[in-house]
């Protein structure tokens, strides 16, 4: 049974109220103590522990190991994920690297962000060669099987419990490879993705979080395993100096 507010009778109150919840997480910058996420909306506790466990089983919050504080996902940006603006800073700051990597490698570089169930491509740099990648700003791909995806997935655990969850013989697919890129700090597709297409990317961190993915792609004729994991050296030195590619907390990896 839906249960409406009694003063606006065309707002659900539930929703309403979970709403209230995760502006309360969303204002607690070290995360939000259920007690204090409670009291701050006027709940009792059960009823916001009830929300809250759906918020995190649905992948918008999730909670921090010290004292089991509530903290947001990058769920709710990711619905955004393609909206003129959403990404502007972040393409700032990384266009540059993407231009020198592009110099550096002579092939195309990109920079992608997650967008619930696949990534979207948010800046590209293009190869001068005639045989290329050619990467559209807006575009998106899958997370499995490809470079990016698997960089994205491996920092993301609420997006890869959900797709575990949707796409169960994919994920036990590609697993291995979203957990080799803690072991690495990068991935690569060798031909995984696409016949004749080698790529290799890697995380970019901003305030100590993985919030996007760079990666290098062109033809498997000039890109053996070895040139990409020179490359991926590359770009994790010059994200480095940039100052993102700060370390991430333990609990936004994979488990």
């Amino acid at each position: 049974m839906v249960e409406h507010d009694s003063v606006r009778p065309h707002r659900v109150q539930s929703v309403a109220r979970a709403f209230s919840l995760l502006e309360a997480v969303s204002a607690a910058p070290d995360g939000a103590r259920l007690s204090d996420a409670a009291e701050s909306v006027g709940l009792p506790r059960s009823t916001a522990h009830n929300l809250l466990a759906t918020l995190e089983s649905l992948g918008y919050v999730t909670q921090r190991s010290n004292a089991g504080r509530y903290v947001l996902t990058e769920r709710l940006t990711e619905l955004v994920r393609g909206s003129v603006g959403s990404d502007d800073c972040l393409r700032e700051l990384v266009n540059p690297i993407l231009g020198k990597l592009a110099t550096i490698s002579a092939e195309t570089c990109y920079l992608a962000v997650p967008a619930l169930r696949d990534y979207v491509y948010i800046d590209t740099v293009e190869s001068p060669q005639p045989l290329k990648l050619a990467v559209p700003v807006g575009g998106r791909d899958s997370f499995f099987g490809t470079a990016i995806g698997h960089v994205l997935l491996a920092f993301s655990p609420a997006s890869a419990q959900r797709l575990a969850r949707e796409q169960p013989e994919q994920w036990a697919r590609w697993k291995n490879k979203v957990g080799e890129v803690h072991e690495h700090g990068y991935a690569i597709d060798l031909e995984d993705y696409h016949p004749g297409l080698c790529c290799a990317a890697v995380p970019v961190s901003r305030n100590g979080r993985v919030v996007a993915a760079l990666g290098v792609s062109g033809p498997a004729c000039r890109l053996p395993e070895e040139r990409l994991r020179e490359l991926s050296a590359t770009a994790l030195i010059l994200l480095s100096e940039a100052g993102l590619t700060q370390a991430t907390g333990q609990e936004h990896r994979t488990g």
